[in-house]
């Protein structure tokens, strides 16, 4: 009568932070109107996702999991699928292909960094989370081809970790070698985000003539002082959909579709 959501980060980092929690709510409301609870797993390192998969098949306390994919790794899914746990990514992995869903990463870049180009940005770099994650290789091809549909020869790409300190050390590096970078595409919202600008205003820019976006929306970002341009995630569809999927598996269907899909869209501010 549960199920599990294994979010693949530090519940400092994800539970603090509106994007995690808007999922966890529709995840939540779609496990009610099946009758069933929702147990929410993190582990207590982001290098240790592991643990809480062996914590579930050792306790057998949850019927299914929808399971953050970012750093899932073969070994992990191999673990599930023996012990007949049925399982649903959020978000795509790189090295594992299973029934999964997710934003359109590529598509959803490509418009905002189009956008800052028509504006006239001419030389935008781009702040992009870590390397080996799928969602930041995706965002970052829509970063390279906006660009070079616009003629744009000037890109730079500088990769953070998801904390604070790593990401006000990257856009002081990024100001420091690019003093001439008019814009800035963040391939994630939120915190990040005022990093960023905590650090641009640090460095005497003119904030309000730099072109700022980035692949989360927000409500308080329409508070800011500056027009910062957002991709929304349908984050609501994209628990409930997860849901409806790993339900599907638990009353013995197979879902004809194995990867959904969703559209964003762009907010002009």
């Amino acid at each position: 009568g549960t199920i599990g959501l294994l979010i693949p980060h530090e519940a400092s980092y994800s539970l603090s932070g509106a994007y995690w929690s808007a999922i966890i709510t529709a995840i939540a409301q779609e496990a009610s109107r099946n009758n069933y609870s929702l147990m929410i797993l993190t582990p207590s390192r982001e290098d240790d996702l592991l643990a809480p998969i062996e914590t579930v098949i050792r306790r057998r306390n949850v019927d299914g999991l929808i399971i953050g994919a970012e750093q899932i790794d073969p070994l992990m899914t191999a673990r599930l699928i023996e012990e007949e746990i049925p399982f649903v990514f959020l978000g795509r992995n790189a090295q594992v292909q299973h029934y999964s869903v997710d934003v359109d990463n590529v598509g959803g870049s490509d418009r905002l960094v189009s956008l800052l180009a028509d504006r006239g940005y001419r030389r935008i770099a781009c702040l992009a989370g870590p390397s080996a994650y799928l969602y930041c290789q995706e965002r970052l091809m829509g970063y390279h081809a906006a660009l070079t549909r616009a003629g744009l020869s000037w890109s730079r790409v500088e990769h953070t970790a998801y904390t604070s300190g790593a990401t006000r050390a990257a856009v002081a590096k990024l100001l420091a070698e690019c003093p001439d970078m008019d814009g800035l595409f963040v391939t994630a919202g939120g915190d990040l985000l005022l990093d960023c600008v905590d650090m641009l205003r640090i460095a005497g820019m003119n904030i309000r003539k730099f072109g700022l976006g980035a692949f989360d929306d927000y409500r308080f970002f329409d508070y800011l002082d500056i027009p910062v341009c957002t991709v929304r995630q349908p984050l609501a569809a994209l628990g409930s959909t997860a849901a409806q999927l790993l339900f599907q598996f638990l009353s013995g269907e197979k879902p004809s579709q194995v990867n959904h899909v969703l559209g964003v869209d762009l907010v002009l501010r």
